[in-house]
């Protein structure tokens, strides 16, 4: 039987994307592939091929809507269901996903209300009395941030509007074709901070392969996703591309702020001695390595969109790629993490000079000693044989030391080498280098 990828949903439903801000540290045996909280029909494949390289989640923890509110904030939206996920990517980057389903008539204000007050005021987002991450934390205590700090937001975030119901059908209805954009939807992706009857000319995305007129809709910007008339496992297949963006684009921020640090490191460095630069120049490498694997495995990888290879899954991606400007800051960021390489290069090129001016020292003082012990033992192994000789020139009843005797053998031994040492140095002193015509 044929399996549509489009048809309706009765209620509205939004798929909200947070980054982390820290590293996590959870045990492996405790997380599920994505496969088992979200249903991917037949994009499970896909998914279960890359697994390896797409987040890993806990289980799905429900939250009662009564208790879930803002702080800081007020929304007149009900929403019906709730249910909250903590994800984690191989390089061990946090993903916080909530999946809201909403009331069957919400009204697009009420809506826009609600994607502002989740984004703007995340922070103070409540269950009961504690705040949102600490509840979940508590949860699922297996998760926990590398540097034991408490869990908490990080700077990116989108959220992903799956329109369902007579809010569905309205919008469809206002966007009949890719020129048309209605004050609905600028509603919805700005989160209501543009005036909608002004919004007309705004960079709204609308990726041609996924708009049918009447039949489906996908539009976004940089935050959000509008998406209607496209089956679970589409919008879910959608969800999972828009967190790897997410995360891609938190790993940007965060492999920026390293390699400054990476830097400031080697500029504060007091090392002088070998071992001092040599355990700096091990450092540098270290956290260069580090840079390298998440520009990979955090940023390209999610970048790529053949990660999901499907034509639907694709456009969306490749589209909301082209609006965060991820390919533009990537390129900027793999060039950040080039000079540092680059400072740590110089610095080890430092570290082999100073380690060959050591060794070529250490062999200069051996050659000069050995030389000056050659040349001070050669003129009186010169004379101990003369004197030891059986000769009529050495007369056993003077001494060795009488000058007025043995004086021209003192001289002919001597004055030689004295010649040689002398030449040398004046040799010595004239060898320059040339420079060059």
């Amino acid at each position: 039987m044929l399996l549509l990828d489009t048809g309706p949903r009765t209620e509205t439903r939004i798929l909200a994307i947070y980054n982390l801000a820290d590293r996590l540290s959870v045990r492996d045996d405790l997380m599920n592939p994505i496969t088992s909280w979200l249903d991917m029909g037949r994009f499970e494949h896909h998914i279960e091929t890359a697994a390896e390289l797409l987040p890993r989640v806990t289980d799905p923890i429900s939250i009662e809507p009564n208790q879930f509110h803002i702080a800081t904030a007020q929304f007149r939206v009900r929403v019906r269901r709730l249910a909250a996920v903590i994800a984690t990517t191989p390089r061990r980057d946090g993903l916080l996903l909530l999946d809201i389903g909403l009331e069957r008539d919400a009204a697009i204000d009420d809506i826009a209300e609600l994607l502002y007050a989740t984004w703007r005021w995340r922070f103070d987002m409540h269950v009961g009395g504690s705040i949102l991450l600490d509840w979940l934390a508590a949860q699922v205590s297996h998760v926990k941030t590398e540097t034991s700090n408490p869990l908490t937001f990080g700077q990116n975030v989108h959220q992903c509007v799956f329109a369902g119901g007579k809010l569905a059908r309205q919008l469809l209805k206002c966007n009949r074709n890719s020129e048309q954009i209605s004050s609905g939807v600028v509603a919805i992706v700005f989160r209501g901070t543009v005036a909608a009857k002004n919004g007309s000319n705004l960079d709204i995305r609308r990726p041609p392969a996924l708009n049918n007129p009447r039949e489906t809709m996908v539009a976004h910007g940089r935050g959000v996703s509008l998406i209607i008339g496209w089956t679970e496992p589409v919008e879910n297949a959608f969800g999972v591309a828009a967190a790897g963006l997410v995360n891609a684009a938190g790993v940007v921020r965060r492999v920026r702020l390293q390699s400054l640090e990476t830097l400031r490191i080697n500029e504060t460095s007091a090392a002088q001695s070998a071992p001092e630069v040599r355990t700096l120049v091990a450092l540098l490498s270290e956290r260069l390595n580090e840079l390298q694997l998440d520009l990979s495995f955090g940023i390209e990888i999610y970048a790529d969109a053949s990660l999901i290879p499907e034509l639907l899954v694709e456009s969306y991606h490749s589209s909301l790629r082209r609006v965060a400007a991820l390919s533009e800051s990537m390129a900027n960021t793999s060039r950040i993490v080039d000079r540092v390489a680059a400072v740590m290069h110089s610095r080890y090129a430092t570290l082999e000079a100073s380690a060959q001016e050591y060794t070529e020292q250490r062999g200069k003082i051996f050659a000069g000693t050995v030389a000056i012990g050659s040349l001070l033992a050669l003129p009186p192994a010169l004379l101990l044989a003369y004197f030891g000789i059986n000769s009529t020139n050495v007369n056993s009843n003077l001494s060795i030391f009488d000058l007025r005797h043995y004086g021209i053998t003192y001289l002919i031994v001597w004055v030689p080498f004295i010649v040689l040492v002398v030449g040398a140095g004046i040799m010595r002193y004239r060898v320059r280098p040339r420079r060059p015509e």
